[in-house]
């Protein structure tokens, strides 16, 4: 691969920083959500209202998502990427001074606009900005930097975790990178492909020509102009007043690539990533831990995000989209698999440990009993009591300085620990970074705005679903019952993607359509273009 000029590494920083945000807005809400419960009691935040709380942005970034795709496609990447950086700047302050949770929601549906536009926008900036070579690595370099976004939060969260409402802090933080990526999208350069296709030929030669540091950018030019001939031709086919997303359901293979990118983003968050993420403090905290202890065991969570992204550098264009993307999701399945078993031994170990019920929560006889009575807490002195957590005379004469938890300490607590890291070893490299990968890459140009709105949107709506369900599934079914069920979920997205995924390493971004034009079976490793062309 020929190297990048300094001015192409900028512009990738600049995209990546929206990346980063993403990633920042994930890591830190695992622990802002058990500062918040400790923090401001008088807001009674049960389950129900912690899930509004995180799905509230994740539902606006579905919103965002959409949006995004008409914004892309009237005022360019650029503009859209700067409305991001400014909403996300004003989100940060609303959060931070917030008087009430209905606020807090009001700045996370802020929030989660801006990221809407930013985690649609980024990946489509970079591919269209890249070499052909360049676009994998770079694009798995979103997610990288997303993956560093979410150890950022995740230590920002331990430092402020002693403060009292330090989640204020953990949730204001985020305008410094927001301000800085504002900043330098004043200076980046705008789209070469949408300068183009805006009628803007020379501007658009000027910017390859910037970005490619030579002034031999002719062939590259001549690959957009026959995409803009197609896209112009598919326009004219539809018929005046005709939708773009009629012309793709029209669209044979638009309507095929379509389909694959809407699951390949469903199967990623359907898989339990962002019960993970988002409520990693509160797995490990219901495994046994102090709050204390589990926010920063969820920063090992975060590390192993990272480092194993890089495998996913490295890989993309080693291996290929397809085998990286199965490899990873047979390591998810067993991370789920060791969560679901942790679990298990866990409530064994809690039904042998005797309590003491007093009160309303006197039917409890051991540990587990007690965590399933709504209003009760342990106390651990001499000997384990159960109380109940809203007869303070009772708790100060029983527990004196000890404090109610929630949970039944376990010496299997680390088993959850394992499972997570060994989920995230899975997801880093694969399922996290080739959804949005592979979609920057198949869709053709005159379709891509509104294909990406619409598979970042089917993202966001996956989130949600786990987002504001993990609680109460948890509730429903145990959390072991929770893991099993994404492991399920899980292994289904892998024998799809086994038969109906093909590989898109080397195809330029103006072959997407015959790729999928044709009458052929993906099944296997290593099926994809080349054989697309034989056929």
């Amino acid at each position: 691969m020929a190297q990048l000029p300094l001015k192409t590494k900028v512009v990738v920083f600049a995209a990546v920083l929206g990346g980063f945000l993403f990633g920042y807005d994930t890591g830190v809400m695992s622990g802002s959500l058990v500062k918040l419960e400790e923090d401001e009691p008088e807001w009674n935040l049960d389950d129900s209202l912690k899930e509004i709380i995180v799905a509230s942005a994740i539902w606006a970034c579905a919103v965002g998502a959409l949006l995004a795709g008409s914004l892309n496609k009237y005022l360019g990447r650029k503009i859209t990427m700067m409305s991001g950086a400014a909403v996300l700047t004003v989100a940060s302050f609303v959060m931070a001074v917030a008087p009430n949770w209905q606020w807090l929601v009001v700045g996370r549906a802020l929030d989660g606009i801006a990221v809407g536009f930013v985690s649609m926008t980024g990946p489509l900036y970079i591919a269209e900005q890249l070499p052909d070579d360049w676009r994998g690595p770079m694009t798995v370099c979103n997610q990288l930097l997303i993956t560093i976004g979410i150890l950022a939060g995740s230590i920002v969260a331990g430092l402020f975790e002693p403060v009292k409402h330090g989640w204020r802090w953990m949730l204001g933080l985020s305008c410094i990178p927001s301000t800085i990526m504002l900043f330098l999208f004043i200076f980046m350069p705008k789209s070469a492909r949408w300068l183009y296709f805006t009628g803007k030929t020379e501007q658009a030669e000027k910017v390859l020509k910037e970005l490619r540091g030579t002034n031999d950018v002719a062939d590259e030019m001549l690959e957009i102009e026959e995409d803009f001939k197609r896209t112009t031709e598919n326009e004219k086919l539809g018929g005046k007043g005709i939708t773009v997303f009629v012309n793709m359901m029209r669209n044979k293979a638009v309507r095929r690539a379509l389909l694959l990118g809407v699951l390949l983003q469903l199967f990623q968050q359907l898989s339990g990533i962002n019960s993970v993420m988002y409520y990693a403090a509160t797995i490990l905290t219901k495994a046994g831990a102090s709050v204390n202890k589990a926010i920063w065991q969820a920063c090992i969570v975060s590390i192993a995000n990272v480092a194993f992204t890089f495998i996913g550098l490295y890989g993309v264009e080693r291996f290929g989209r397809k085998i990286l993307l199965l490899g990873s999701m047979i390591v998810m399945m067993i991370g789920l698999a060791v969560l679901g078993i942790a679990f298990i031994l866990l409530k064994s170990s809690a039904e042998g440990t005797e309590v003491t019920g007093l009160d309303t929560c006197g039917t409890a006889n051991n540990c587990y009993e007690c965590t399933l009575l709504d209003g009760c807490g342990i106390c651990e002195t001499t000997v384990l009591q159960c109380l109940p957590k809203n007869d303070t005379d009772l708790i100060e004469e029983k527990c004196r300085d000890a404090n109610l938890i929630d949970v039944c300490k376990s010496s299997e607590s680390w088993l959850a620990v394992l499972g997570l890291v060994v989920y995230i070893m899975g997801f880093a490299p694969g399922m996290g970074p080739l959804p949005w990968t592979i979609n920057s890459e198949i869709f053709p140009n005159w379709a891509r705005d509104s294909a990406l709105s619409i598979t970042t949107f089917a993202n966001w709506v996956g989130n949600s679903i786990i987002s504001q369900t993990f609680l109460k599934l948890s509730s429903a079914a145990t959390p072991a019952g929770a893991f099993f069920t994404y492991c399920g979920i899980t292994l289904i997205g892998m024998i799809y993607f086994f038969i109906c995924l093909p590989e898109t390493k080397g195809m330029s971004l103006e072959h997407t359509e015959e790729l999928f034009s044709k009458r052929v079976t993906f099944v296997g490793l290593k099926a994809g273009y080349e054989d697309s062309k034989k056929t």
